[in-house]
C-alpha cells in the first residue's frame, strides 16, 4: 500500500442542483472525443502548483521521490492517458525518471478491492522501480483500490516506498458524513494551503 496519500482537492460529488465545478472539471478535462481544454489546463496548474510551491514541505515530510508515474486504465492504457499529462507536470528532483505502468490481467475486474494483479511493472522499466521512491499520480480518488493497487504492484517489483498524489477526492453529498465533512470547507481552492499539512505554507517556494 501507498506509505502516504497526498490530496489536492476535494471534489463535491452528487451536489445539490447543478454539477459543481469541481466535479465538471475531473470529468470534463477527459471527456471524449473532445476534452474541454481549460478544465486540463486548470488540473495542470493545481498539480503544478502544489508540487512546486510546496516541494520543500513535501520532501521533508516523506522524502524526495525518486521516479514517478500514473494511473493507466483499460480506456487509456498508455501515455495517451490525460492523467499522463498531469503526471508530465509534477515537479520532481533532478535526476528523477519516468515511467509508465502496464495493465494486469486483472484491469477490469468488478468491485473498489485492491489487487496486485490490476498493473504490471514492464521489464524495461524495472531499474527505476527497485529500491525508489516512487510517486503515483491519479486524478481521483473514490475508494481508492487503483491507486493502492499499484502501490502494491509497485512495492512486490522492490519499490522501496510509494507516495500517492491525487488530484481530487471524490465525496459524494448524498453520504450524510460526506456532506458535513464539505459543508465544513466552503473556501476556494488556495494554491498557498499546503497539501501536507492543510495550513498556510510559510514554506511555500514563491
Amino acid at each position: 500500500m501507498a506509505s502516504q496519500v497526498l490530496l489536492l482537492t476535494y471534489v463535491r460529488g452528487h451536489a445539490p442542483g447543478k454539477r459543481h465545478q469541481s466535479a465538471h472539471t475531473l470529468w470534463a478535462y477527459k471527456m471524449q472525443p473532445t476534452p474541454v481544454r481549460k478544465c486540463a489546463d486548470d488540473l495542470v496548474a493545481v498539480v503544478a502548483a502544489a508540487t512546486r510551491l510546496h516541494a520543500r514541505c513535501i520532501a521533508a515530510a516523506y522524502g524526495p521521490s525518486t521516479a514517478i508515474t500514473f494511473i493507466p486504465s483499460s480506456r487509456f492504457p498508455d501515455r495517451r492517458h490525460p492523467v499522463a499529462n498531469l503526471a508530465r507536470h509534477v515537479h520532481i528532483v533532478a535526476g528523477a525518471e519516468r515511467f509508465a505502468l502496464g495493465l494486469g490481467r486483472g484491469i477490469d475486474v468488478p468491485g473498489r478491492t485492491v489487487r496486485s494483479d490490476r498493473f504490471v511493472v514492464p521489464d524495461q522499466f524495472m531499474d527505476r522501480v527497485q529500491g525508489r521512491h516512487i510517486m503515483v499520480v491519479d486524478d481521483t480518488w473514490t475508494s481508492g483500490a487503483k491507486v493502492q493497487s499499484a502501490a502494491v504492484t509497485l512495492h512486490e517489483a522492490g519499490a522501496a516506498r510509494v507516495t500517492a498524489l491525487v488530484v481530487g477526492r471524490w465525496c459524494d453529498y448524498t453520504r450524510s458524513e460526506h456532506k458535513t465533512m464539505l459543508d465544513s470547507h466552503t473556501e476556494a481552492y488556495d494554491a498557498l494551503v499546503c497539501p501536507v499539512s492543510g495550513e498556510a505554507c510559510t514554506e511555500a517556494a514563491v
